[in-house]
C-alpha cells in the first residue's frame, strides 16, 4: 500500500464569518456559527441575528488534447471528454453559481441554520448530460448546540470524511478533483441496471444528481480544547445514504465517523491560519439495485487518513484512501447512435472489487495572499482484485493561482494524465492513443 500525505485548503470563514480562528476546522466552520468575533481585535460575543447572505460563481475554459473514437456509434472515449455532460473536448462553463444563507435563530447562539443552492452546470444538475429540471438545494441544516461537546446537527449537509469533499470548494485552486474523489467518493447513484457480466453493471438510467459529499441525517460533532493550541474534532454522522437527491427513505443507510487532531501556530486566520492537522475517516453503508426483478443489496466502503501544514506561506497536504463496494468503473455510451451519446454510469457492485488511491500536494506563495504556485500528484488503482479489469491512473497537476481579494481569484490548471491498464493489452493501446493533457482556467468571483 501507498502511503501519501493530505489535502485541505481551507475556509469558508472568508465568505461567511472571517474571524473565526478554527483553520481547517470544516465541521466547525460549516455546521456551527462562532461564540466570538474580534473587530478590531476586541474579542466580543456574536449575537447577531441577521441573516448572513453570501454566494460564489466560478467560470471556466477547458481544452483536453486527447482524442475521441467512437466504434459501433457509441463513444469509448469518455476520458477524453468534459464534465459534467461528456459532449465536448474543449468550451466555457458556468461551473458553480450557488447562493447561500447561514445565521442564529435565538440570541443565545443556541439554534444555527444552513441553506444553499447551486444553478451551474454542473453534476448537480447536469449529470452525464442529463439535465435535471429543478435546482438542488445542496445544504439545508439546522445545528443545536445545547449538550456540551456534542453539537448536533439535522438535515442536508456535507458528511464528515475525505478533506478534499468537506472543505469548501471555491477556495481550492485545484480546478477538478483528484481521480480517487472523483470517481469513488463523489457518488453517482443508480438503482435500475443492467448485468454486463463478471459482477458489472451498468445502470438504465441516471435520474438522480451526483452525491456532491453530502448526505440526509443526523450528526453529532464537536471541537475540543486540548492543551497548548491542540485541538481533537470528532463527528458521527447516521444517513440515508442517497445524497442530495430528495429521498426520504433510509434503505441505502449510511454511517460516517471522523476524527482530527490539529495545532494552531498561532498568526493569520481562516484559509491563511497558520497550523497542523491530522486526521482519520471511515464510512459503511448499503446500497440497493434492481437488475431485472431481480434485487440486489450491495455494501459499500470507503476510508482514509491525511495530514496538511500551512506555515510562512508554504502548504503540504496530502491524503490515502481505499474504497470497497460499488466501484465506479466509469461512464458508458449505450446508445448505437453515432449521433447521440447516452452516457450510463458502470459498477463493480461485489465486496471483492477494490481501488485506493490518494494525493500529494505542495503549494508557496511567491507574493503572500496574492500569487502562488502549484502542484498536485493524484492517483487512483481501481479495481485491483481484477487482471483485465484494473485500470492505474496517475495525474500530475501543475499551476498557479492569483488572488484579487479573499476568495476572488483566477487559477490556472495544466493536468499530465497517464493511464495503465497492465493485464488488458486492448484497453492499454485505448488509452495509449486517446488520453491527453488537459488545460484549465478559471474564474472564481465571491460575494458576501
Amino acid at each position: 500500500m501507498k502511503t501519501v500525505l493530505k489535502v485541505s485548503l481551507a475556509s469558508l470563514a472568508l465568505l461567511t464569518l472571517s474571524t473565526q480562528v478554527d483553520a481547517a476546522n470544516w465541521l466547525m466552520l460549516q455546521g456551527s456559527q462562532p461564540k466570538f468575533v474580534a473587530p478590531k481585535g476586541v474579542k466580543v460575543p456574536y449575537r447577531n441575528k441577521k441573516p448572513k447572505i453570501w454566494g460564489f460563481i466560478q467560470a471556466n475554459y477547458k481544452k483536453d488534447f486527447g482524442k475521441v473514437l467512437v466504434k459501433g456509434g457509441k463513444n469509448k472515449t469518455p476520458f477524453s471528454l468534459l464534465n459534467p455532460d461528456l459532449q465536448s473536448q474543449s468550451g466555457f462553463n458556468i461551473f458553480r453559481a450557488r447562493i447561500a444563507l447561514r445565521g442564529m435563530a435565538d440570541n443565545n447562539n443556541k439554534v444555527n441554520y444552513f441553506i444553499m443552492t447551486d444553478f451551474a452546470n454542473n453534476g448537480v444538475n447536469n449529470l452525464f448530460g442529463h439535465r435535471n429540471v429543478a435546482t438542488y438545494f445542496t445544504d439545508a441544516s439546522i445545528t443545536l448546540k445545547y449538550i456540551p461537546y456534542a453539537k448536533v446537527r439535522v438535515g442536508k449537509f456535507k458528511y464528515p470524511g475525505s478533506e478534499e469533499g468537506l472543505q469548501a470548494v471555491f477556495v481550492s485552486p485545484y480546478i477538478d478533483f483528484t481521480t480517487m474523489s472523483n470517481q469513488q467518493l463523489l457518488e453517482r447513484f443508480v438503482t435500475n441496471v443492467t448485468s454486463n457480466g463478471g459482477g458489472l453493471y451498468t445502470s438504465k438510467n441516471m435520474d438522480q444528481p451526483v452525491g456532491a459529499f453530502r448526505d440526509d441525517g443526523i450528526q453529532i460533532f464537536d471541537t475540543i480544547d486540548i492543551s497548548n493550541k491542540w485541538t481533537a474534532s470528532y463527528a458521527y454522522m447516521h444517513g440515508n445514504g442517497s445524497g442530495i437527491s430528495f429521498k426520504a427513505s433510509d434503505k441505502q443507510a449510511t454511517d460516517y465517523a471522523y476524527l482530527a487532531l490539529e495545532k494552531n501556530f498561532g498568526g493569520g486566520r481562516g484559509y491563511y491560519t497558520n497550523c497542523m492537522k491530522f486526521y482519520v475517516w471511515g464510512q459503511s453503508g448499503k446500497r440497493y439495485l434492481i437488475s431485472g426483478t431481480t434485487p440486489i443489496n450491495a455494501n459499500r466502503k470507503r476510508s482514509g487518513l491525511g495530514a496538511m501544514y500551512y506555515n510562512h506561506g508554504l502548504r503540504l497536504e496530502a491524503e490515502y484512501m481505499k474504497a470497497s463496494g460499488m466501484i465506479f468503473n466509469g461512464p458508458k455510451d449505450i446508445e448505437a447512435n453515432p449521433l447521440v451519446e447516452n452516457w450510463q454510469a458502470q459498477y463493480a457492485v461485489g465486496d471483492e472489487n477494490k481501488a485506493d488511491g490518494g494525493y500529494l500536494n505542495a503549494q508557496y506563495e511567491l507574493f503572500p495572499k496574492k500569487f502562488e504556485l502549484l502542484a498536485r500528484y493524484d492517483f487512483e488503482n481501481r479495481l485491483t482484485n481484477s487482471v483485465k479489469g484494473e485500470r492505474d491512473f496517475r495525474t500530475l497537476t501543475l499551476g498557479a493561482s492569483y488572488r484579487f481579494k479573499g476568495a476572488t481569484r483566477i487559477d490556472f490548471n495544466y493536468l499530465i494524465r497517464d493511464a495503465k491498464a497492465p493485464g488488458n493489452a486492448k484497453a492499454q493501446s485505448l488509452l495509449d492513443k486517446n488520453l491527453g493533457n488537459r488545460a484549465e482556467v478559471q474564474i472564481t468571483m465571491a460575494f458576501k
